[in-house]
């Protein structure tokens, strides 16, 4: 059985902690992580900045043009009105 003793737990113990230190003092800061994350968050801000634009230009359109069709829908109506029978 594996670490049986006090002192193989002991050495266990100050391997680890030893592994956790060295890695964190060999790790890159998170510089090229914290970079791409950046980019990626700026890029989906633009593509919702661009989507939202166009999502307003096609509401607008179907806006004008409902009330286009009702212009022409009044329109056609006064006019049978006003048409000799």
């Amino acid at each position: 059985m594996l670490f049986t003793n006090v002192t193989q737990l002991a050495v266990l113990g100050l391997v680890l902690i030893l592994g956790l230190v060295l890695g964190l003092l060999i790790a890159p800061k998170g510089t090229r992580w914290r970079r791409q994350y950046e980019a990626e968050r700026d890029a989906h801000a633009a593509y919702r900045t661009e989507a939202d634009t166009k999502w307003r230009e096609r509401e607008a359109l179907t806006t004008n043009r409902d009330a286009y069709v009702r212009d022409l829908e009044a329109e056609n109506a006064r006019l049978k009105a006003e048409r000799p029978s």
